[in-house]
Formats: structure tokens, C-alpha cells, sequence
């Protein structure tokens, strides 16, 4: 039996999870909530330092194999903290490191809690920092088909929630304020701009707060921002299924939560005779289980650092593995 300790720190949660080949021993997190405006690194990191060595040693029911990290993409200060953090564990215990790639850990814990086939799914990744179309292509594996050109749409509803004086994380009272519109009456326009298989979503949120100055409905701008934002992202992810004949639509990300998402993947889904899975609520948004689980993966084949060549990067593709970079491989 193999046991695995993550270590999530990419953005504004530190998340400590522990797994047993695949079986999930403990989760623990904690979120940084900035008083006022979106995440400042700064503050994050320092959030980070304070609540993590208490959330990895009430993770910690079992004496881990490897501790795995997130090592890419994030924010550099909050990738910094959980890098140390896991490095000075793993020579505490004698261990090795796995370095995982945050994004395709929520690609993998997805494919692992519904059962979707890693081959036959077009990934939808929608997060505050993300927003892509992904799916496995041939030798190549995981390839982006499309995304967003500026900011991501969790970002976007977050920003949205600010301009409201919503608290953060602001897309979840977005979301019900959106419901308080209702469905009936007509829905405000918006700009619908999606280019190929790309997205943007700055001009969008530019045009929601000029409505907002002039005294229109917060809740109809809620909801009308909502409608189109997730339209343009089910036209794009329509688009990929037809290109790839991929017969499952994967839902993965802290945005997936979102009730109304979820349906209008459901509809296109259900008219294109696909079927439609969506992660677990308590491992959407970013969480130690999900680098545990994709430490585990990669332990398996191998995939292990000594504690000194612990490293982490900002940006990195869906398509790029950190163990690789920091190995000194091809």
C-alpha cells in the first residue's frame, strides 16, 4: 500500500490531503480571504506560512510514502511556501518528492471520481485562474483546444461579485443573486465574444459594470453576465466535442459548482448524446487530495525527486509534466 501527503498552494487555499492507493485518508484546508479587492500574493503566502504545517499534521494520520506538491501554475509566492514547506518534510521523513502540475491534477481527480475515460473526454477547466478546453490527442496527451484570450471566468464572476461589494470568493453570491432575477423577463445584453475556439471575457465585464453606474438591477446584470459568460463557454466546448468525437464532457474546476453551468452543460450534452460528469462538489476548487492523488499516479511510474531538487514555476501547460523540468529530462 502506497501512501501519498499533498501539499496545494498555487492560489488563495493551502490544501493538505492524504491517499492511500486511491483512497482518500484526509483532507484539510484553509482559504485566504482578503478583506477588501481580489488576492494580494503577499498576504496569500503569508496565510499560507501561518496555517500550513497545522493543516499537514492534521493531515498526516499515516506516515507518507512521498510527499507531492504543487509545483506549477500559480502565483510564485504561494507555489514558494508549499514548495519549502514539502521540501522540509520530505527530509524530516526520508522521502521522496513528486512535483505535480496543478492543472492536470484536476484534470485526474475529475477522470478519478466520476470514472471517466481519460481517452474519450473533452475537459472543460474553469476555475479563477483558468479557463480551458481540454482533451487527450494521440502521442501528444493533454492539448489545449481553447481558452480564454484575458482573464479566466472564475476571475471574472469574482470581479463582478467586488464591483456588488460581495465578499470573497464572490462567484457563489454572484450566483444567487442571479437567482433572485428569475428566469422570466427579458435577459440584458451582453457582449458575446468568442473567437475560434477562444474566449474573452475582459470586454464583458467592462460593459456589466457601465449598466451597474447606470442604476440598472444588480440582479439582472447577474444574471445576464452569467447567461452569456457560460453560453460562450458551452458553444466552444460543443465545437471540441464535434472536432474530437470524444463521447464525455468532463466538468473539473472551483466553478463547476455553479448550479446554472452545470445545467446548460447538461442540455448540450444531452442534445449531442455525450455524457456530462461533473467533480465532486469537495474536490472542485483546489485542494491537497488532488495533488495526493496525482502524486500517487506519477510515484507509481517513478516520478520521484530528491528534497534539494524541489523547484516550482509560475506558468506551465496542461501538456508539460515539472518532474521533467526539474529532473533535468527531455
Amino acid at each position: 500500500m502506497t501512501v501519498i501527503l499533498g501539499i496545494e498552494s498555487t492560489a488563495h487555499t493551502f490544501g493538505v490531503g492524504l491517499v492511500e492507493d486511491g483512497r482518500v485518508l484526509a483532507n484539510h484546508e484553509d482559504m485566504h480571504r482578503p478583506v477588501e479587492g481580489g488576492i494580494r500574493p503577499s498576504e496569500a503566502a503569508t496565510h499560507h506560512r501561518e496555517v500550513g504545517p497545522e493543516l499537514v499534521k492534521k493531515a498526516m494520520i499515516k506516515r507518507p510514502d512521498a510527499v507531492a506538491y504543487s509545483a506549477s501554475p500559480g502565483i510564485g509566492s504561494c507555489l514558494k511556501v508549499g514548495t519549502e514547506l514539502a521540501q522540509k518534510l520530505a527530509e524530516e521523513l526520508g522521502v521522496p518528492l513528486v512535483p505535480v502540475n496543478h492543472a492536470i491534477s484536476h484534470l485526474e481527480i475529475g477522470i478519478h471520481t466520476t470514472g471517466a475515460k481519460e481517452d474519450d473526454v473533452v475537459a472543460v477547466y474553469v476555475s479563477g485562474g483558468n479557463t480551458q478546453i481540454i482533451a487527450r490527442s494521440g502521442v501528444k496527451g493533454w492539448q489545449v483546444f481553447g481558452e480564454t484570450l484575458d482573464i479566466a471566468l472564475g476571475n471574472a464572476l469574482d470581479k463582478l461579485a467586488r464591483q456588488l461589494g460581495l465578499p470573497h470568493p464572490g462567484g457563489p453570491k454572484l450566483e444567487k443573486l442571479a437567482e433572485r432575477a428569475g428566469t422570466s423577463g427579458d435577459l440584458l445584453d451582453m457582449p458575446y465574444v468568442v473567437k475560434g475556439m477562444d474566449l474573452s471575457y475582459s470586454g464583458m465585464f467592462t460593459h456589466a459594470t457601465r449598466m451597474l453606474a447606470r442604476g440598472e438591477s444588480p440582479e439582472r446584470v447577474a444574471r445576464a453576465f452569467q447567461e452569456h459568460a457560460f453560453a460562450m463557454l458551452v458553444e466552444v466546448t460543443e465545437r471540441a466535442v464535434a472536432h474530437t468525437g470524444k463521447g464525455q464532457v468532463l466538468l473539473v474546476g472551483g466553478v463547476v459548482q455553479n448550479r446554472r453551468l452545470r445545467d446548460m452543460f447538461d442540455i448540450m450534452c444531452r442534445e449531442r448524446g455525450v455524457k456530462c460528469l461533473a467533480v465532486p462538489p469537495e474536490f472542485a476548487g483546489d485542494n491537497g487530495v488532488m495533488i495526493a492523488h496525482s502524486g500517487w499516479l506519477r510515484f507509481r511510474k517513478g516520478w520521484m525527486l530528491k528534497p534539494e531538487q524541489a523547484g516550482y514555476f509560475q506558468k506551465m501547460r496542461v501538456n508539460e509534466e515539472p518532474y521533467n523540468l526539474l529532473a533535468g529530462q527531455e
